[in-house]
C-alpha cells in the first residue's frame, strides 16, 4: 500500500498539466512540424517547448507536470478488445517514414524532459489521461490547467480545474462547460458511456447518440428503457471512459515540481539550432 503524501500547496499555485503525446502530435500540423537542423528532425521539439513557453507566460504558471503515454495497449484493452481499435489503415512508405520519425522524437522527449528537470509521469498499462485525473483529484488545492483537446477530460472540470485548447486558444472552465452542454461535468462520464466515443471506439448504447443522451441527462426519460436493456454494456462503457481507471482507486502519485537544469537545456538548444530559446533563456518561465 502506498503512503499518501500531501504537498504544501496553496491557493495561488497554478499547475500546467501537459498531455505529452497530444502536445507533440499537434506539431505535425503546425509551422514547426517540418523543421530540421543538421539532419535532426527538430519540429516536434520546437513546437513542444514553444507552446509550453507561450501558455505558461500567459497564465503565470508556478509548476508544470507532463503526463506521457508509454503503453500501446493497457488495462482497457484487456476489458474490451475493440478499445482504440480503429482498424489497420494502410500507410504509404512516406507515411510510415514520417510516423517512425515522430515516434523517435516522442520517445526522445519522454526521456529528455525528465533528464533536464521537468516533473514527468508515466505508468505502464495506463494512459496519460489517468495520470492527469489522478493529479487533479489528489493535488487540487491550487489551480490546474490541463493542456489538451481530449473531450474525455471534461469530466475533470471543476471550479479550479480548467482545460486549455492551444489550437482554438479557448480556456474551458466550469461556466463554459455548463453553458455549452447544460449538464454538470460529473455527468460527462455517463454521457460518454451512453453516447459512446468514436475516437476511443467505445460503442455506447445502440440508438442513443449525443442528442438523445444529453436530453436523457437533462431529465427526458423517453429512452430510459433502452439504457436499462443494455446495463451490462453500459457498465463496460462506463469503466472504459471514467478517469482515472477504477483499478487506480488506491494509487497515489508522488508529488513533483519542475526544476530545470539550464545548462542541459541550453546545450540541447545549440545542438538543435533552436537559438531563439537561448536568446530569451532568462525570460523562459521555468528558469525564473
Amino acid at each position: 500500500m502506498q503512503r499518501r503524501i500531501t504537498p504544501q500547496l496553496n491557493t495561488n499555485d497554478i499547475t500546467m498539466i501537459i498531455d505529452g503525446r497530444y502536445l507533440c502530435y499537434r506539431t505535425k500540423y503546425s509551422r514547426g512540424g517540418d523543421l530540421s537542423y543538421n539532419g535532426i528532425n527538430t519540429g516536434v521539439f520546437y513546437g513542444f517547448f514553444n507552446t509550453l513557453q507561450s501558455i505558461a507566460n500567459s497564465n503565470f504558471i508556478t509548476n508544470t507536470v507532463i503526463m506521457w503515454d508509454i503503453s500501446k495497449v493497457g488495462v482497457r484493452n484487456d476489458e474490451f478488445e475493440g478499445y482504440k481499435n480503429r482498424g489497420g489503415d494502410i500507410m504509404t512508405p512516406e507515411e510510415m517514414e514520417e510516423k517512425a520519425k515522430f515516434e523517435a522524437a516522442y520517445l526522445f522527449l519522454t526521456e529528455f524532459c525528465e533528464k533536464i528537470g521537468f516533473a514527468t509521469y508515466t505508468l505502464p498499462m495506463y494512459e496519460a489521461d489517468d495520470l492527469i485525473a489522478l493529479w487533479c483529484k489528489q493535488f487540487n488545492k491550487g489551480t490546474n490547467i490541463i493542456i489538451t483537446r481530449d473531450e474525455d477530460m471534461y469530466q475533470l472540470i471543476t471550479e479550479n480545474t480548467y482545460l486549455y485548447d492551444p489550437d482554438k486558444k479557448i480556456m474551458k472552465n466550469l461556466q463554459w462547460f455548463k453553458r455549452t452542454y447544460g449538464i454538470e461535468p460529473e455527468q460527462w462520464t455517463e454521457y460518454k458511456a451512453i453516447a459512446g466515443c468514436k475516437s476511443d471506439t467505445v460503442p455506447g448504447i445502440p440508438g442513443m447518440g449525443e442528442k438523445r443522451t444529453l436530453a436523457y441527462l437533462k431529465g427526458d426519460k423517453t429512452f430510459a428503457d433502452k439504457i436499462e436493456q443494455h446495463q451490462d454494456l453500459y457498465k463496460l462503457c462506463y469503466q472504459l471512459v471514467v478517469l482515472p481507471h477504477p483499478s487506480l482507486s488506491n494509487y497515489w502519485l508522488p508529488y513533483k515540481e519542475t526544476k530545470l537544469i539550464e545548462d542541459h537545456f541550453t546545450q540541447f538548444c545549440f545542438e538543435c539550432g533552436m537559438t531563439s530559446f537561448i536568446e530569451k533563456i532568462h525570460n523562459f518561465y521555468i528558469f525564473m
